[in-house]
C-alpha cells in the first residue's frame, strides 16, 4: 500500500485545503480527513503542514475523537516520506495507557478504511515506561523499554515541590541543602546517598531527618527516579514515534515533574540543534546528529498546564515551548477534555484548533473568549452545528485565518482509547 502522504499529494492535490501553511508546497502533508459540506457529504480532503512547527490544541468531550484525532496526527507523522521523516521525532506522552496499541493494525475498522481508499497499519512505535512498571508489562507480554529521570537532574527546591514541602520549614531547608550539595560534588547520586548525607547532617533534629527519610523512600518506590536515568537522545532519535507511557505512576506530581524535566531538555538540546543547523546553512561543516525537530504529543493536558494554579510541567511548556518553541522548531499537540481548566496561555498561543463535540457551557466559553477575529460566528454556535457524529471537528487555523468543519479520517492502526463493553469480554479456558 502507498503511504498517505503518497496518495494525499499525488492523487488529490488539486482537491484538498491545508491548514499551517501559507505557501504551495505540495510536500510534507498529514492527512487530516475531508471537509464537510452543507449536506454533510465529504468533499475536499484536509491536510496539515507538516514542514514547520506548529502548536495544537484538540478538545472534545469523552468519546467524541479527541484521543483518537491524537492518534491519527502521530499515524501520518511516521508514514511521511523518508527525507521528511528523518528530521522529525514525535514524543508522545500518553497518560492513560492507550498508545502501545498502535503497533496493532486497525482489522476492526477495515471496511471502514476501504471506502477511505485505505487499509489497516501497524505503525512501528517504540514503547517506554517507568523502570518499576516493567514487569507489570513483561507479565502482560507487552513489549516495553525501562525510563527514569536522574535523581541528580532535579534541584532541592523541585523535589520539595514534588513532595509539597514548605522550602522553609525545617524539612524542606535539609532537602535543599542536602541535594545542592550533593549536585556540586557528584554528576549523578543515589537515593542512598542521600540519605546517607541527611542522617549526618549536624544542624537538622532526628524528627525532620526521620521525615526526611520517609519521603526520599516514597520517592525510591515510584520506580521512576534512579542514579544514571535514560538519555532523552533514547526517546527522541530522528524518523521514530516514541511512547512514553507514565499511566503507572498514580501521583499527578510525579507526572509533570516527569513530563516537565523531558520538555526542559529537549527544549535546551534544540536551541544547540538550531544553532547547529544555521551554520550548515551558511557552508559549514556540523554534525548532523543533533537532536531534530520534535512533535510533543501530551493528553489530559489541563493536568499539566492548567488555569491558575502551576505544576513543575506549567513553566517550561508554557514559557519555552508555547511562547518560543517556534524558534528551535518544537511542536506541541495538547488534548484535553475540559479547556476551561487549561492555562488561558495555550489556547492564546495555539495556533490550529481541532474541537470536537463540546457541551459544557464554561468550556465553549474558554474557546469564546479567543475566538479571533476572522470568525464570523461564535465558537459555540459552530460546534452546535456539527452535531452528535463522533469523528467530527470543528477546526481554527490562525494561519490560513480560516475555520472549517471536517470529518477525520480513520485510524490505520488498532485505538486503545475507545470505552469498553461488557459484551467485549469473552472467557477463554486456559490454553
Amino acid at each position: 500500500m502507498n503511504s498517505i502522504s503518497d496518495t494525499f499529494g499525488a492523487g488529490v492535490a488539486k482537491n484538498r485545503y491545508v491548514l499551517g501553511r501559507r505557501n504551495k508546497e505540495e510536500q510534507g502533508l498529514l492527512n487530516l480527513g475531508r471537509y464537510l459540506a452543507l449536506d454533510g457529504s465529504a468533499a475536499s480532503y484536509v491536510g496539515l503542514d507538516a514542514l514547520g512547527p506548529h502548536c495544537i490544541l484538540i478538545c472534545g468531550k469523552r468519546g467524541y475523537g479527541k484521543s483518537y484525532t491524537m492518534g491519527t496526527l502521530i499515524e501520518e507523522l511516521s508514514l511521511l516520506p523518508d527525507d521528511i521523516r528523518n528530521n522529525i521525532a514525535s514524543l508522545v506522552i500518553d497518560t492513560m495507557g492507550i498508545f502501545w496499541t498502535m503497533k496493532k493494525s486497525n482489522e476492526p475498522q477495515k471496511s471502514l478504511l476501504k471506502q477511505w481508499s485505505l487499509a489497516p497499519k501497524e505503525i512501528d512505535i517504540k514503547v517506554f515506561v517507568p523502570s518499576g512498571s516493567v514487569k507489570k508489562y513483561d507479565e502482560q507480554k507487552i513489549e516495553v523499554l525501562p525510563f527514569s529521570i536522574p535523581i541528580s537532574a532535579m534541584d532541592g527546591y523541585s523535589w520539595c515541590k514534588l513532595f509539597s514541602i514548605d522550602e522553609v520549614s525545617p524539612l524542606g531547608v535539609l532537602l535543599i541543602r542536602v541535594i545542592a550539595e550533593l549536585r556540586s560534588i557528584y554528576e549523578s547520586f543515589s537515593f542512598d546517598s542521600i540519605m546517607d548525607m541527611v542522617i549526618e547532617d549536624e544542624r537538622a533534629d532526628n524528627v525532620t531527618k526521620n521525615a526526611a527519610e520517609n519521603y526520599i523512600r516514597t520517592a525510591s518506590s515510584w520506580g521512576i527516579f534512579t542514579e544514571e536515568g535514560v538519555h532523552v537522545k533514547d526517546l527522541v532519535s530522528r524518523g521514530c514515534t516514541t511512547v512514553l507511557d507514565v499511566s503507572t505512576l498514580k501521583d499527578l506530581n510525579v507526572r509533570a515533574a516527569v513530563i516537565g524535566q523531558i520538555s526542559k531538555e529537549i527544549y535546551y538540546q534544540r536551541l544547540e540543534a538550531r544553532r547547529s543547523e544555521e551554520r550548515m546553512l551558511m557552508g559549514h561543516v556540523q554534525d548532523n546528529t543533533c537532536m531534530p525537530m520534535t512533535w510533543m504529543f501530551i493528553d489530559e493536558a489541563h493536568l499539566f498546564v492548567p488555569n491558575r494554579n502551576k505544576t513543575l510541567a506549567s513553566d517550561v511548556l508554557t514559557n519555552e515551548w508555547l511562547r518560543q518553541g517556534r524558534q528551535p522548531g518544537l511542536s506541541l499537540i495538547l488534548a484535553t477534555q475540559r479547556p476551561s481548566g487549561l492555562d488561558p496561555e495555550v489556547t492564546s498561543q495555539s495556533d490550529i484548533l481541532i474541537c470536537h463535540r463540546l457541551t459544557a457551557a464554561e468550556d465553549i466559553n474558554a474557546l469564546e473568549s479567543f475566538r479571533p477575529s476572522y470568525m464570523k460566528e461564535n465558537i459555540g454556535d459552530s460546534i452546535r452545528k456539527m452535531g452528535m457524529e463522533q469523528g467530527i471537528a470543528f477546526i481554527l487555523d490562525d494561519t490560513t485565518e480560516a475555520a472549517h468543519v471536517i470529518r477525520m479520517r480513520p485510524r490505520l492502526s488498532w485505538h486503545g482509547g475507545n470505552e469498553p463493553s461488557a459484551l467485549d469480554h469473552k472467557h477463554k479456558k486456559n490454553e
